[in-house]
């Protein structure tokens, strides 16, 4: 629980931390010129991407109440942010560590993306039984309801013999 936990409240920091590392391993390991406006780019893109992953996370109401992220989101956190490190290196194989980062921050967008279909579609149906279960309960206690007939002249409506319900 202290790893999810820890997770959880690094996600949004990591967001800013993490992309200024890679701007910070370019001037300390010399990334050459050409590769200055693909690492500003590419440092945007990776702040937005993973504020949109951590939003996605903190969406879900199960991670909110147990301030806690769930053991997938821990592995695709500890990938792709073992991942971002590497690529503020800047070495022979940077390109190919970049590459691995954006599959990671996709693969990391998709499963917060199904773990918040699949909870709230959990909830959703958990507060529909809730509901059902009260309509059944209160259709129970109404007796149904009479049809009048008519009678000659008159309209006869008869009634039972059960006592009336309470009223809400």
């Amino acid at each position: 629980m202290i790893i999810r936990r820890a997770f959880f409240y690094w996600q949004f920091p990591a967001a800013v931390i993490l992309p200024a590392w890679i701007l910070v391993g370019w001037g300390v390991f010399a990334a050459t010129g050409w590769q200055i406006i693909g690492l500003i780019v590419g440092v945007m893109l990776l702040t937005v991407a993973m504020l949109a992953t951590a939003g996605l996370i903190f969406a879900r109401k199960d991670v909110r109440s147990e301030r806690a992220v769930s053991w997938l989101d821990v592995g695709l956190l500890t990938v792709l942010h073992g991942l971002i490190v590497a690529v503020g290196f800047f070495t022979p194989v940077t390109a190919l560590l970049g590459t691995l980062s954006a599959v990671a921050v996709i693969a990391l967008f998709w499963s917060g993306i199904i773990q918040l279909v699949v909870e709230t579609r959990r909830r959703v149906r958990a507060t529909l039984a809730a509901f059902e279960a009260q309509a059944q309960q209160a259709s129970r206690l109404q007796s149904p309801p009479q049809k009048p007939r008519m009678d000659g002249e008159y309209i006869v409506i008869e009634t039972s013999d059960r006592p009336m319900p309470p009223r809400v």
